[in-house]
């Protein structure tokens, strides 16, 4: 209570902080296990929580959304469930009563329809090629959306012999923008991606919503987002241990970048076409998507 009483911008109070919940779903018989904080929303009427499940089959296609109907162009070839949401909300002083950030959390679990069969998601260079593609569907290919600014602090980290990798993604404001509304430097989201098999992946995705001061903001929110994925441990199965094995096997030179900067890509002109707007019509190509490397 004397948290809430004293909270500033400087030091936000963010609702049972302490109280980590160890969250562990059985992936076909790989186990993810990791600790969060439960779900906080003042405002029941925008709680958008879903809880976890014990247990997915990651081979019961009917669960995913895929891509198949968007544009050619916009088709990255991923199919998509999600696991769980959660929302975390960080308050100032104590006069006032809405939060001044907020942080949501989204577990999704993926399916790689287009990746080459010669090609694993257990091996560090494909998954990296995997992430950057990722990237590039959801950065040039929404030319609409803000230019995004990624990858950015890239980080990889090794989960029971497999290669996760760490990194975030922001827009892009221009300078007259940031100098008017300095908050919109806490506007990004972190992603950390998981392999669990040659085609399926995790991804744990934290998207912030902050204010300013940046440094303090920031500094609140990266310590929840870094205490979840700290706590991340991952057991892989029988089959994805055999999987795993096996790539290491044919490839046991590879490894994922150790760092990497902001990529280069050239974002599409456009226009919306038809009487209300619409579809987006390309009137000068931007970047080609990343081709790849075996």
């Amino acid at each position: 209570m004397l948290s809430r009483l004293f909270a500033s911008r400087q030091r936000p109070f963010i609702p049972r902080l302490h109280e980590r919940e160890t969250i562990t779903i059985d992936l076909s018989g790989s186990y993810l296990t990791f600790k969060l904080p439960p779900n906080f929303c003042h405002d029941s009427f925008g709680d958008s929580s879903q809880e976890p499940p014990q247990s997915v089959n990651i081979f019961d296609n009917s669960n995913y959304v895929d891509d198949s109907g968007y544009e050619d162009w916009k088709r990255e070839g991923v199919a998509s469930q999600t696991l769980m949401k959660r929302s975390w909300e960080l308050f100032g002083p104590i006069w006032r009563e809405r939060p001044i950030g907020t942080i949501d959390f989204v577990l999704t679990l993926n399916r790689h329809d287009k990746l080459p069969s010669h090609m694993s998601c257990f091996n560090p260079q494909h998954f990296e090629q995997v992430i950057m593609r990722n990237l590039y569907y959801w950065g040039p290919c929404h030319p609409d959306d803000h230019v995004q600014k990624a990858p950015v602090n890239w980080q990889l980290r090794e989960l029971d012999g497999a290669t996760a990798i760490f990194f975030e993604k922001h827009d892009d404001h221009p300078p007259h923008r940031l100098e008017a509304n300095p908050y919109y430097d806490t506007y990004f989201s972190s992603r950390l991606f998981i392999p669990l098999n040659q085609h399926h992946y995790i991804r744990l995705n934290f998207r912030y919503l902050g204010y300013a001061p940046v440094k303090p903001c920031l500094t609140a929110m990266n310590g929840i987002r870094d205490a979840v994925c700290d706590s991340v441990s991952l057991q892989l199965g029988i089959d994805a241990q055999s999987q795993l094995s096996k790539a290491r096997q044919q490839w046991p030179e590879a490894r994922a970048s150790n760092k990497r900067g902001v990529e280069a890509w050239t974002y599409p002109e456009w226009h919306q076409g038809g009487e209300f707007g619409g579809d987006i019509i390309i009137t000068k190509p931007g970047s080609p998507p990343p081709t790849w490397q075996a």
